[in-house]
Parts: structure tokens; sequence; C-alpha cells
């Protein structure tokens, strides 16, 4: 061999062992994948994020045998919207399955056919869901949703091979031997733990099946009611658990004025009994954390509810192993939306900050080898990168249609970004009235609202009041979002540039023209 050809040789050997590899990328089996989505949890609710109180040591696992991704965001940070994001691969002004007008629509039956739990079980995967589905499912016609999600024959179980899915929020706890439907012969004493039962059952059926297998899995947990298993509650007694760093008068004052006085975010948090145009509502005492006794007692709950669902990801890890397919099972773990805590003295979801607005993502790739410990990705992504990451997974073509982009590159360490930019809505303003519904055009004010969110800033936009609101944050050195730069001179140009780009966004989403 001459010595030109043995130095050629050598470097094809280094740079295919750089970064993270495929152990063995000649094996043409198609490997299974389990999807998993809680709900609600926010992205820093892990202990490998650095959280002292949340107890979630399978999650922490998870993320050091993977990849956790720490500028993940979700694209409608609320459940309805979210869930149909996740599955289509679209943003909620294309898809229109959201809770509030404009977008208040079913998913057709065309839509999900380009989904990717059906791709997937197109081209041979055996599929399975379990848990809370979260949207409507419906025929060929786009009609508006009128409480749709809630009721059975909505769901699309017909789409998948096997189907534990409920409708709506569903039950905790089971009634007359049942958990949402689902006889509980395991007698299970809570849902997630049952959910961890038809989780394992799938995978022992699976087994048996040859063909490779996608599950999906959506947590009702940590969502409220925030009433966990005693087993994981006893967990958190005899500990105060800190509020929030941002939990203070001084961050919630910087907030703009329609987010203070109209969202139901602030509205919860300081137990108010009023809403916007001076309606009673009713006093949600569980949500009126502003209250030290109340808010301990949702924190602990809350944190008991996700080490609830961390363990039955050990679980699901465990039989994985038992079954002797561990090694080619990926796995991917996120949340539906964030959630604020008290953060910004708010509650809830749905608006566009960071609380709210990023999401957890871990993958666990087992045909990959990396280094130990826990890598954290730092590029942009989002979850409408979920289902063409999922698609791509399985070596499958990415449908033109979707706007977003496989995140394998990234873990492959093919590529350092995938996104100039990432792009998020919030539809969601309480089911108040529409411009067009009010008298007094000149003075309307919503919480609907847009951002972009770039490697250094992050522009918000709330595109209806009047005037309209702009926040302008350097987020890599401003992660609480506490300094609003939009007025500054200095960032003029950013503002503009920005403000382009949200608008090229905003033609490229097919916006429904009822306003």
């Amino acid at each position: 061999m001459n010595l030109k050809l043995e130095l050629i040789l050598i470097l094809v050997f280094l740079i295919g062992f750089s970064g993270c590899q495929p152990k063995d990328q000649t094996v043409e089996k198609k490997p299974n994948i389990i999807f998993l989505m809680a709900d609600d949890q926010r992205a820093d609710a892990f202990g490998f994020m650095g959280n002292e109180y949340v107890i979630t040591p399978n999650l922490d696992r998870l993320a050091g045998d993977g990849i956790s991704f720490d500028n993940a965001y979700h694209v409608a940070p609320i459940c309805q919207p979210s869930r149909a994001s996740v599955m289509t691969g679209q943003y909620l002004s294309t898809h229109k399955a959201g809770f509030d007008r404009p977008t208040d629509y079913i998913i057709t039956k065309s839509e999900f056919e380009a989904s990717y739990p059906v791709q997937l079980r197109n081209a041979g995967y055996y599929t399975g869901f379990i848990g809370k589905f979260g949207f409507a499912v419906g025929g060929e016609e786009k009609v508006k949703n009128d409480g749709f999600e809630n009721r059975s024959e909505y769901m699309p179980s017909e789409y998948f091979d096997r189907w534990n899915g409920f409708p709506g929020q569903g039950s905790y706890f089971p009634s007359n031997g049942k958990f949402n439907g689902y006889k509980n012969i395991s007698g299970a004493g809570h849902l997630t733990e049952f959910m961890g039962n038809q989780a394992t059952d799938f995978l022992r059926l699976a087994q048996n099946i040859d063909k490779p297998f996608a599950l999906s899995i959506s947590f009702k947990a940590p969502h409220a009611p925030f009433t966990p298993a005693e087993e994981f509650r006893n967990k958190y007694e005899n500990v105060d658990i800190p509020r929030m760093m941002n939990d203070d008068p001084k961050y919630h004052k910087n907030l703009p004025d329609v987010v203070k006085e109209k969202s139901r975010n602030a509205q919860w948090y300081f137990g108010r009994t009023e809403d916007y145009y001076g309606k009673s509502v009713d006093y949600r005492k569980n949500w009126h954390i502003q209250v030290e006794s109340i808010y301990q007692e949702f924190i602990k709950n809350y944190y008991a509810l996700i080490t609830g669902v961390d363990n039955v990801v050990g679980r699901i890890r465990n039989e994985l192993e038992r079954l002797g397919i561990d090694d080619n099972t990926v796995i991917i773990y996120t949340s539906d939306n964030g959630f604020f805590a008290g953060s910004k003295q708010l509650m809830g979801k749905a608006l566009l900050y960071e609380e709210s607005a990023k999401a957890p993502m871990i993958i666990y790739d087992p045909r990959i080898s990396k280094e130990e410990g826990i890598k954290r990705e730092k590029a942009l992504i989002s979850h409408v990168d979920i289902a063409p990451t999922l698609l791509d997974i399985a070596g499958l073509k990415i449908p033109s249609s979707y706007p977003g982009k496989s995140i394998m590159p990234l873990i492959y360490s093919e590529k350092e970004e995938i996104h100039e930019a990432v792009y998020g809505e919030n539809n969601f303003d309480n089911f108040y009235p529409l411009p067009s519904e009010v008298d007094n055009k000149k003075e309307y004010q919503s919480i609907r609202s847009r951002f972009i969110r770039t490697p250094e800033f992050k522009f918000i936009r709330y595109h209806e009041n009047h005037p309209v609101t702009e926040e302008l944050f350097r987020i890599q050195k401003d992660p609480m979002e506490t300094n609003n730069i939009i007025d500054d001179p200095d960032y003029q140009e950013i503002a503009k540039e920005l403000r382009n780009m949200l608008d090229a966004f905003e033609s490229r989403i097919s916006n429904n023209p009822e306003t």
C-alpha cells in the first residue's frame, strides 16, 4: 500500500469515529422508537439541570446516556395546540387546532395522515399510543372544535396498531375499576403507574411481532389537579422548597401591562376573583401560590408527579433491557409546554416567556457512542423538529410539507446548528372578544403573541395590541428576561431585523382570517 493511500484511509477512519456516531452504521435493522411526553413539565425541573429538590434519577441517567438540549422551544406552549404541532409537525397557525379563536379547529383526517405515527406505521412500524391524546381528529372538513377533544369518537384509534389513549384530561385515579375506560387489571393506584403497566404490556407484545415498533406515551402528569401517588409525595415531606429565583415583585413589574392585567397567569397567582372585564370568576385556591403555604403544597405535589413519571421511565428502560432490545431502541423525552410555577409571579403556561416556552428535550440513541457524562447541546431546536427527527431515525424521507428539520445531524456532530432562529406563538387569550368584536378597536389589548429566538436575542410581539407591544432581550446574557431593550438606541438595527424575520415567519404560516 502506498503512503498516500494509507494516509487517506487513516483520515477516513478518524473522521468516521469523531463526535457522536452510530456504533454500527452497517446494521440494516430499523431501530425501535419510544417517544415520551410529559404535560406541563418545566425545562429545568430535572436534577441534571441543577434543580436540587426535584427527584429524577432515571431521567438524569437518560440525559447522561444521551444528549440534552438547552435551547429547545415549544411552538405553542399550551396543551392542545402543542400536541397537535408535535404529531403533525406543523405550527399552530397552520394546523389551527388550538383552544381559542381564531385557531380553534379540529385536525382533519388528511392532516393527521401526514403525522409522524401514521408515516411510521405506513413504513412498517408497529405503532402504539398510551395516555392523554389532547386534540380532536375528524373527517375531511375543517370544522370548529366544540370540545371534541373530550369525545372518544374524535380519537384516531384506527391509525395505531395498539391504542391505549383517552380523550380529554382523564383522571389520575381509578373509577369503578377502570382508568379512563381501561380495566385496572394490574391494581394500579395512580394513572402514571397504570400507564407504565400499559407500556410494559406493549413492549412484551411488540417483542413477538416481526416489526420495529414506535410507541408514543403522553403522560397526564404533572398537569393539574396536582394529585400525585402517595409513594412519591412522601419523598417531599419535611422539606421546604424555595420559590423560583424570579418569583419576586421586581420581575413581575417588568412585564407588559397586558400580561399583568389580562392574563389568567397573573390572575391565578394573585388569587383574583374578577377577570379583565370585571366579570366574577371562581377563586382557584390551589393556584393562588402567592400564599406561601399554598405554594409549598403545590410545588411538592408538582415535583412528586414528575417523580412518578421518572419512575415509569426507569421501568421502561429496565423492561427494554430485560427483553434484550435496549441496544436498538431510541428514546426521546420532552413536555408539551413549560410552567411558570411562580416565575415572574405568574402561574400556568401559554405566554411566550422562557419558563413556559422553553422545552425539555432528551434524546438517547444507544446506537451512538458518546463520552461519559451529560452532553448539553446548545443549538436551537423546535418542537416542529420532533416529527422529522422521528422519521429520520426510522430512515424515512421527511415530507416537504414539514417546516421543521431533523435534529439527528446535531447528534451525529454533522452540523453545529440547524436553525438560525426558532419561532412560536400564543393564540390563547382566555376566550376574550376578538378585535372585530369590540367597539373601541384603538384601545384593544390581547396577550396573543409571537416570538423569534436567535442564538443571542429573543423578540416577542403582542401583535393585536394598540399600540403593538414589543420586547427584546439579550437572552444569553439575560435568561430571566429582566431587561427589555426594545427602545435602546444601540439595538434598533437588531430589532428591525427580528421584526422582519418574524414578519416572514407570519407569512409562511397560513393565518386564519377570522380576526
